[in-house]
């Protein structure tokens, strides 16, 4: 049974697609974490056309996790467009959206909440000092990542240090319309999103998180070239 209460004070986001293996641990440490806080919670699990059995894990765990819900896309539309879904359908004050496999804790969320004060947005970042990689990427991916921010930096003047890590957090009342207007819905969508954010004079922080590879990338080498074209029309949006 869900628990709906009245007021929700965090709203914590996971994209699911074809995570059977993973959604349990999931859900459980990040109702570990976020019951920590002690503030009403809520944990939307927006199921992106899974063909494997991550609903039926979520469904099953629906006693042991009361505050979760969940969400379900009937096709695969990319991680944009189901953390999209989910932002929607959130109620609290701030929400926060992280990777299934838990690459960064959510209990990394205790360093956003302070920054809130001054901050409208809220960012792992794998690359700043203080960061921890409790177990790396391989190196090309590791070398691959860096010149993709560089380029990020470059080609789209967004200067933040590491624009894909999977943790973002942010305050509700100013960050929801960045999601109803964002057209990006596959892997670059955080491009997009911290773009539109920055050109709104929105405040972003970037904090130094603890990482963990964690399921292997879907994304491959061979997607470069639609990469590249996804940029190019990010580029154009918000120009």
């Amino acid at each position: 049974m869900i628990v709906w209460m009245s007021m929700v004070r965090y709203s914590v986001i996971i994209p699911a697609y074809n995570e059977e293996r993973t959604i349990e641990r999931a859900l459980f440490e990040t109702r570990d974490a976020f019951r920590g806080f002690n503030e009403p919670f809520e944990i939307i699990v927006v199921d992106d056309g899974s063909r494997d059995g991550t609903i039926k894990v979520v469904e099953s765990l629906r006693e042991s996790v009361p505050e979760s819900v969940l969400i379900k896309h009937e096709q695969n539309q990319g991680k944009g467009a189901a953390v999209r879904t989910g932002v929607a359908a959130s109620r609290g004050e701030y929400f926060v959206f992280l990777d299934a496999d838990l690459a960064t804790h959510p209990k990394e969320f205790s360093k956003c909440i302070p920054l809130f004060a001054t901050h409208d947005i809220v960012i792992g970042s794998r690359q700043m000092p203080g960061s921890l990689i409790v177990e790396s990427q391989p190196a090309h991916r590791v070398l691959a990542g860096r010149l993709f921010n560089q380029a990020i930096r470059n080609y789209l003047k967004i200067p933040l240090i590491d624009t894909q890590c999977g943790f973002k957090a942010f305050r509700a009342s100013v960050a929801k319309s960045l999601f109803a207007d964002m057209s990006t819905t596959g892997w670059v969508f955080d491009v997009e999103l911290l773009g539109r954010a920055l050109k709104s004079g929105l405040k972003v922080a970037e904090i130094p998180v603890s990482w963990k590879n964690g399921a292997e990338s879907r994304v491959k080498f061979g997607d470069a070239w639609r990469i590249i074209q996804e940029l190019r029309a990010v580029k154009q949006r918000l120009n």
